[in-house]
């Protein structure tokens, strides 16, 4: 038996999930606990049924840690799935997409470091693979919010509604191109180590065309911003009036 513990958590889409060395016998008492058990690429899953209530989530990961912790295994259990836990605070869901962001620019500057395929396919899974893709609910945001705009009357809403649609196709597709291209780079051996066989990493960038269309969407975006900005109150006069 590992010394390594078994985490129940929250997830960062709420859902109650367990996580970390989980043998046959552990699993078994997750299910006993209400767990559910679904397999995905990277493994099995074991998390608590959707939408039942946080206070029946919390009952049923206390529960599991008891058992677990009776059969002795070392156990790590969310406090806010204790069930004496205060109710979420609704900003937790504002945290984590800061938490995600975070991450995402962390990737960003690291990304010159990746030099091997399958660690560059890896990165790449996490934006556009399974339940913990980034692309789709990003998509399927904006998607969303598009169909809350289009009951907004005026023209200017209207296209703003078509807009948003129209990104939400343009996100949907790119998560299937980064999809493609992760599963074939993670398929690709890795690079031999000598200095000799490694090719110079040249800098890529965007094509001029598209760096010059994002100019041109920040300028256009400066102007409608400073358009809305209420106009500067009239300096106070100088001199007062004599008698």
């Amino acid at each position: 038996m590992t010394e390594n513990p078994i985490s129940i958590v929250r997830g960062r889409g709420g859902e109650v999930e367990a996580e970390g060395p989980i043998d046959s016998l552990a699993s078994e008492l997750l299910s006993h606990a209400g767990f559910v058990r679904q397999y995905t690429l990277s493994g099995t899953w074991h998390r608590l049924p959707f939408d039942l209530g946080e206070e029946w989530e919390n009952d049923h990961a206390s529960h599991a840690a008891e058992m677990l912790r009776a059969a002795r295994y070392p156990v790590r259990l969310d406090p806010s799935l204790s069930p004496t836990a205060p109710p979420r605070d609704e900003s937790d869901t504002a945290r984590s997409v800061r938490a995600a962001a975070q991450t995402l620019k962390t990737w960003a500057q690291n990304a010159d470091g990746l030099r091997q395929p399958y660690e560059a396919g890896q990165s790449l899974a996490a934006l556009a693979q399974g339940d913990d893709s980034l692309l789709r609910p990003a998509a399927d945001l904006l998607l969303g919010t598009a169909s809350a705009v289009s009951a907004l009357q005026g023209p200017a809403h209207d296209r703003d509604a078509r807009r948003l649609a129209e990104l939400a196709g343009v996100l949907r597709v790119v998560e299937i191109e980064v999809d493609r291209i992760a599963l074939r780079l993670q398929a690709t051996p890795d690079l031999a180590r000598s200095s000799d066989q490694q090719r110079s990493h040249a800098v890529v960038e965007a094509p001029p065309k598209l760096q010059a269309l994002v100019h041109r969407l920040s300028e256009q975006r400066a102007r409608e911003y400073q358009a809305h900005l209420p106009p500067p109150a009239p300096a106070p006069s100088g001199g007062g009036r004599g008698r």
